[in-house]
């Protein structure tokens, strides 16, 4: 990594690779394992400038969460920790309560999905990540993004009901 302010790409960055690798591993400190071990890889690694920093970090830490799924032979992937999109909570007691109750229904909804849906998911809907920036980080055609996008989301509408509109 040379050339480039660590420092300032680690406090730019890690607070979103935590997020991502919190959501697809729902421990704490296995999170915290793997982001310090993301931006280990990134320190020793070698930075060649063919894509945005930011997207390079984001595929060493899914190579991370992949790699330690495939170690430990699971296909199970974390709660959903974020707030449902469509809803905006004012935290009184008793919204505070009808938002943890959307919130369990939606991850069991999201634990329903197949792993490479909810990962979409994750880097579309929750990190608003753009089509092209899933692609360079999943490797995966913007086409299968849009596709599998798209069936994932008329998966959580049959789970959860409701109605979803495809936006562009």
């Amino acid at each position: 990594m040379k050339n480039l302010d660590f420092e300032a790409i680690y406090e730019e960055h890690f607070h979103t690779i935590y997020k991502y690798i919190r959501l697809m591993v729902s421990h704490a400190q296995l999170a915290e394992d793997l982001t310090q071990e993301t931006f280990v890889r990134l320190l020793k690694g070698n930075f060649r400038n063919e894509a945005h920093i930011q997207t390079f970090i984001r595929q060493i830490a899914r190579n991370l969460v992949i790699d330690h799924y495939r170690k430990k032979a699971l296909i199970q992937w974390l709660p959903f920790t974020q707030e449902h999109e469509q809803h905006d909570f004012t935290y009184t007691p008793h919204d505070w309560l009808a938002q943890n109750e959307l919130r369990q229904e939606l991850y069991e909804a999201l634990q329903q999905l197949k792993p490479l849906q909810r990962e979409i998911l994750i880097f579309r809907k929750i990190e608003e990540l753009s089509i092209e920036e899933t692609s360079l980080i999943t490797g995966l055609s913007i086409t299968k993004i849009a596709n599998t996008q798209r069936s994932a989301m008329k998966k959580l509408q049959q789970l959860l009901g409701g109605e979803w509109h495809e936006s562009p």
